[in-house]
């Protein structure tokens, strides 16, 4: 007997005018939680997000925040770190950064015994150079220092090497 009446109670839920009004609360409740859970900023990408705050913070008359920003080799340098500790390595930290990029020369002076700072510092100094003369002057000490072998086949073409790097240097200089 109370089977009977359950299934009479269900199939009573189940007549047209109250399966509406379950089916309208059923909608009612998911929109209300679809309402209450969108966001209430504006979508996209987080540096949308903060220039609309940097909008509305003018727009009220309001003193605007700068952007935090890192730079190139911040973001490589961490990316780096986060790789190498993910594999159970240690970044060698000596030089006080990872380096982002080696040149062709680079990697010819490394190549043939020339010590990573002097390398670092060539690199780096290549475009304050005045004269063709004066790349192919540092090739020479460069060639002439401790730990570097190079031949004189070699010799020029680290020269030749540099001058390159030299007039791409002055190219994006210039421009």
């Amino acid at each position: 007997m109370q089977i009977d009446e359950i299934i009479q109670s269900i199939t009573a839920l189940l007549q047209p005018p109250a399966i509406y009004v379950v089916a309208l609360l059923i909608v009612l409740i998911v929109l209300g939680v679809a309402i209450r859970r969108r966001p209430k900023g504006p979508a996209g990408p987080p540096i949308i997000k903060y220039m609309s705050k940097m909008m509305s913070r003018i727009k009220k008359g309001k003193p605007v925040k700068d952007v935090p920003a890192k730079s190139r080799r911040d973001i490589i340098t961490a990316s780096f770190e986060e790789k190498m500790h993910a594999v159970g390595l240690q970044p060698s930290m000596d030089s006080g950064h990872i380096p982002t990029s080696r040149t062709p020369l680079a990697k010819y002076l490394l190549d043939h015994g020339v010590a990573e700072s002097t390398t670092d510092a060539i690199i780096s100094e290549l475009s304050e150079l005045e004269s063709k003369e004066a790349v192919k002057e540092i090739m020479d000490a460069a060639a002439e220092g401790e730990g570097a072998n190079f031949t004189s086949v070699e010799l020029d073409m680290v020269k030749q090497l540099a001058l390159e790097e030299w007039m791409r240097s002055r190219r994006r200089t210039s421009s």
